[in-house]
């Protein structure tokens, strides 16, 4: 009778840490066991009011940036002396680059002399060009139609230096190409065209991550989220900036969770880093993935962030690795809605 008793109190407390377990790593409401929950770094990022200006030369230092919205870097040597973040309220980014712990804001560069700013979402860098991109979509606070956010950007730099091929320029648009053809993509594809610039809470078409990986450009659509998936279309990246060249477009279906959108992009020695989070306002957690780029895999769950201590209402928006080996990733996340962006560091087991 004892040894009986034993067996099933056993049984009894196994199955209670199992629901535990499970209660720890399953979303109420979602259904699905997410990526283990990681704590940021001790490490302080010393706050750095990275736009000092906008186009009309009105000076901002007391006024931080608060929509900051994407980054990459050049792989220099020595790290990060030259990497292009963006905002997406503005018509320009900026140059800077990360010195210890402080981000140190260098040159301007006007993107466009449109009268509405682009709402640039996303940055990437590869093989001597920045990119960035506009969002795609209708805007987020007036739910207009937004015609000047069609576009795509590509700014020329030394590969081994970092330093822009053309002084940058906050005045006007010097050194900075511009291309409309991905409109005609996103409007053209089978998985999203029903949702081409349709109002942000009907799951309209919105971009906000970007990536350049060996010659492809992969957009991270925010939305739509359909059936649990976002959506990645790539093209190839030096035919978007030429008038009739052959984009070769493909669009990949990746599962993320109900309500769940792509942040941001972010290129890895193996892969794609996506950060994901809700597509709106839902009760969704942001978390990291890797995926290897093709239509045909599943991208890899690494990690849910603590963001506890982050300000409330903070959308994580930018996702820059720092360092990257064989067993873990380190980077460095930045919010909209955040003085600065709040940069925070999060070291990731691959």
């Amino acid at each position: 009778m004892p040894d009986s008793i034993t067996g099933t109190s056993h049984r009894s407390l196994t199955a209670a840490f199992v629901c535990l377990l499970l209660g720890a790593t399953i979303a109420a409401g979602r259904g699905e066991p997410l990526p283990p929950k990681i704590a940021p770094e001790a490490t302080i990022w010393k706050p750095a009011s990275i736009f000092k200006e906008n186009e009309k030369h009105e000076k901002l230092k007391d006024q931080p940036r608060m929509n900051l919205s994407g980054a990459a870097c050049v792989p220099t040597t020595p790290k990060f002396t030259s990497c292009l973040i963006a905002n997406d309220q503005q018509k320009y980014a900026q140059f800077f680059s990360i010195e210890d712990k402080m981000l140190v804001p260098r040159d301007l560069v006007l993107l466009s002399d449109e009268e509405k700013d682009p709402d640039a979402e996303g940055v990437a860098y590869e093989d001597g060009f920045f990119y960035v991109t506009g969002s795609h979509g209708r805007s987020r606070h007036s739910d207009k139609k937004n015609l000047s956010s069609y576009v795509v950007f590509r700014i020329a730099v030394d590969p081994q230096t970092g330093a822009p091929k053309t002084k940058p320029n906050a005045t006007n648009v010097d050194g900075v190409e511009s291309s409309s053809r991905l409109r005609k993509v996103l409007k053209n594809d089978d998985d999203v065209e029903a949702y081409f610039n349709e109002p942000l809470a009907e799951s309209g078409v919105n971009i906000e991550g970007i990536a350049v990986r060996n010659g492809r450009m992969y957009f991270g659509l925010r939305g739509p989220s359909l059936k649990r998936h976002a959506y990645v279309l790539s093209v190839n990246a030096d035919a978007l900036f030429t008038k009739h060249g052959d984009l070769k477009p493909e669009t990949a279906s990746i599962e993320l969770g109900k309500d769940t959108g792509i942040r941001d992009l972010a290129v890895v020695k193996d892969g794609i880093l996506i950060l994901a989070g809700p597509t709106r306002d839902e009760d969704v957690p942001y978390t990291v993935w890797l995926w290897d780029g093709s239509n045909e895999t599943a991208a890899k769950p690494l990690a849910t962030l603590d963001l506890s201590k982050v300000k409330e209402g903070a959308k994580a928006e930018i996702l820059l690795p720092l360092e990257d080996d064989a067993t873990s990733i380190r980077v460095l996340v930045m919010f909209d809605s955040v003085e600065n962006g709040g940069a925070i560091s999060f070291k990731i087991r691959r």
